[in-house]
């Protein structure tokens, strides 16, 4: 009982502090409230909408006339997830030479936005809003232009705010952009010199299905010009894409591309024009179907996202279309005058990408060699103890590496000596458990996990990597739901780690990419209706003091500094499943369950990072206690990193205001990118390959809907059969 009892004391404690967690406002719950107070700001801007629309251009008066006149890219706290994706993904297409012909009104557009954050009235409000969809309208023509798409700003559009966000509609025209980034480009150039020219009867007569339409448009962008191979042989190029895929550590080389290559590589040198056209042609394919490896990985996301959304309610994953494709980056590399550009430019910037393929090659070798022995059930055990598995435990360490004999131990022994224990709580410690050598249910599930398993969930973290937003900001914020913590880097160095309490399963976090643009600093808690009726009210009934005793206060409008009603001079049986047509808010303070200062990124779930009271939840390994959002341990330091990253921002004078509790904004003078991931598997700096339990079971249903899975599910299912 020595080591049970306080465990058992652990948990109760844990148990006390959930339960005493001020109401279970969920991520629904603030959209609820959100959306409340947003119709608010609707009913009274949209009049000045339609005012101020004749001074519009006719197709944005046609788009606010489908739409109802609502607003779409300022809301009554500043822009919206809208406006700042639409902010992104301009720049982003300036950062890769696109449509530079617009940058003149963004600029214009930037400088405004600059001023809005000085309390704009509703007029001003309305002009940015109008301002804003202009430069959409004229974003999205500029891209569409030539291309005969049959999209327009307006489908676009609608189709985005049926999904709830931007990104859908930008993934809608992936090919377009890519295209208008590859316009960009100088391709008046020969790769191989005097060469031999393709003949377009022969082009045409090769060309079938959609992967040779897009060879045809490649060859067209390079003036027909052979890239592959010539009546002289080989060239660089297929020189180093034929070394790429044999060197690749991760590509199946059992797939049918690997077999293509080995096909191809095996036969000899075409004399004939037309065998040495035939040829160029097949390496083109090998090229394109190793790179939309490189690029996109094998995960068939459209058929996770149907998935994920009939599973689970509150799931979301949210993903950018990569704009690169094959071909822009053979273009690309044509200017460049070499392949390898093509091949540095598909490397995901994330940190640790090139150590993650490291360990999958080592997890392969290992499942390939058998893997470690499964071991039988057996009970808890802890240091000094004996029991037969503790022989195979040794031995499973062994091969994954945690266990290494001291020169007095006898590796026949029953007895969990000191040895095994520094090997435990090694393996402990790389799967996010309390290193303690105490081996409980946690650390025997984690033991049980076959390499192949492992090497699966390598292998698909590798696969996530490829989607993360490419961006070329200097700073990054990244979430890692299964770690629970949060990493700031600079230059993709880590400069700040912190514990973080996320989503418990059936209120997941989402997983997605946006900007960091407000700090609040004491920020008010806006009480979800849900926890108004089903927790408030009923303590107000036995005692209208408990508002004082909450620092509850209850104001007649949506603001802070609206009149506020008296709870002792409302007959509170009249409420309960009617809700009083007041607005609760928690008072800035230490026992406000937001606590000191949240940071907002505007997203469409209502999700963001805050502080919070209940401290005692960072102690736990597994911290899946939230609705949603995300907690912060150290939140004063976040805001002291912030400081030092984001001009403005005055880490003394913010300390000074948090002890005095006024509630006090921050807008950002420039947005910090934040990205909320999903890997239960990875390499840490050290070199020490780190795995999570699978909180959401979003490993286990990729593995299912992916391409490259079926012959391991199989082998999986008989394994847990005979188990």
């Amino acid at each position: 009982m020595t080591v049970v009892l306080p465990r058992l004391k652990t948990l109760l404690l844990l148990l006390f502090v959930v339960l005493q967690l001020p109401g279970y406002a969920s991520t629904e719950d603030y959209q609820t409230l959100y959306e409340q107070k947003h119709r608010l700001f609707v009913r009274e801007v949209t009049p000045l909408i339609r005012d101020k629309l004749s001074d519009a251009s006719r197709e944005v008066q046609e788009i606010y006339k489908a739409i109802g006149y609502r607003p779409i890219w300022i809301d009554q706290d500043g822009l919206t997830h809208f406006a700042e994706m639409l902010l992104h993904e301009v720049k982003d297409d300036f950062n890769h030479g696109a449509l530079k012909s617009l940058q003149g009104e963004y600029e214009k557009l930037l400088a405004h936005y600059r001023k809005f954050f000085q309390k704009p009235s509703n007029e001003e409000r309305v002009s940015l809003e109008l301002e804003t969809m202009q430069l959409y309208v004229d974003h999205i023509h500029a891209i569409l232009k030539g291309s005969g798409s049959g999209s327009t700003p307006l489908k676009l559009l609608q189709s985005s705010l049926e999904k709830g966000s931007l990104v859908n509609g930008f993934n809608a025209i992936s090919k377009e952009r890519i295209a208008k980034r590859t316009m960009a480009l100088d391709v008046n150039q020969t790769i191989l010199g005097e060469g031999v020219e393709l003949d377009a009867k022969i082009t045409e007569k090769l060309r079938k299905g959609s992967d040779k339409e897009r060879l045809k448009e490649m060859y067209h962008l390079l003036d027909y010009k052979p890239i592959w191979v010539s009546e002289k042989g080989y060239s660089d190029y297929t020189n180093l894409l034929f070394e790429k895929i044999r060197t690749d550590r991760v590509f199946d080389h059992s797939g049918p591309t690997y077999r293509e290559y080995e096909r191809i590589k095996s036969l000899p040198m075409p004399k004939e024009k037309q065998e040495i056209v035939k040829r160029e042609f097949e390496i083109a394919k090998l090229y394109q179907d190793f790179m939309g490896y490189l690029l996109y990985g094998a995960i068939d996301w459209k058929r996770f996202d149907r998935e994920l959304h009939r599973r689970y309610k509150h799931g979301a994953w949210q993903i950018h279309n990569v704009l690169l494709s094959p071909e822009l980056l053979l273009v690309e590399s044509a200017r460049a005058g070499t392949l390898e550009n093509a091949f540095k430019k598909v490397q995901p910037k994330y940190p640790g990408h090139e150590r993650l393929a490291d360990a999958l090659v080592k997890y392969r070798k290992i499942a390939q060699a058998g893997g470690w022995p499964q071991l039988p059930r057996f009970r808890d055990l802890k240091p000094g103890m004996r029991d037969p598995v503790v022989p195979l435990i040794r031995k499973r360490l062994a091969i994954e590496g945690d266990y290494t004999p001291c020169a007095d131990s006898n590796e026949s022994s029953t007895l969990y000596d000191e040895c095994l224990l520094k090997a435990v709580a090694k393996f402990q410690a790389r799967h996010g458990l309390e290193a303690e050598g105490y081996i409980g249910k946690k650390t025997r599930k984690a033991l049980s996990e076959t390499a192949l398993h492992k090497a699966a969930r390598l292998r698909l973290s590798i696969a996530r990597l490829k989607w993360l937003k490419r961006d070329t900001e200097r700073y990054h914020i990244v979430v890692n739901i299964p770690n629970f913590m949060v990493t700031v880097y600079d230059q993709w160095v880590p400069i700040q780690k912190m514990r973080v309490v996320t989503g418990r399963k059936g209120h997941e976090t989402p997983i997605f990419y946006n900007k960091v643009r407000r700090i609040v600093l004491n920020p008010y808690w806006r009480i979800p209706p849900s926890i108004v009726r089903h927790e408030t009210i009923p303590k107000l009934q036995k005692n209208p003091g408990y508002a004082a005793k909450a620092h509850i206060e209850i104001h007649k409008e949506w603001s802070e500094h609206s009149p506020t009603i008296d709870p002792y001079k409302v007959d509170w049986s009249k409420y309960g499943k009617k809700l009083p047509p007041w607005h609760f808010m928690q008072s800035p303070g230490p026992k406000n369950a937001l606590g000191k200062v949240k940071f907002l990124f505007p997203n469409p779930y209502s999700v963001y990072m805050h502080d919070s009271p209940e401290k005692a939840l960072f102690s736990r390994d597994i911290r899946a206690f939230s609705h949603g959002c995300i907690r912060l341990h150290r939140p004063i330091d976040m805001l002291g990193t912030f400081a030092q990253i984001v001009p403005g921002i005055d880490f003394k004078k913010s300390k000074k205001i948090l002890k005095e509790n006024a509630k006090t904004p921050l807008h950002l003078s420039q947005t910090v990118p934040i990205d909320i991931i999903y890997l239960t598997a990875w390499v840490d700096e050290d070199g020490r390959v780190q795995f999570r339990e699978d909180i959401y079971g979003y490993d286990e249903l990729q593995m299912e809907t992916a391409k490259w899975f079926p012959k391991f599910k199989e082998t999986n299912s008989k394994k847990s059969k005979k188990d």
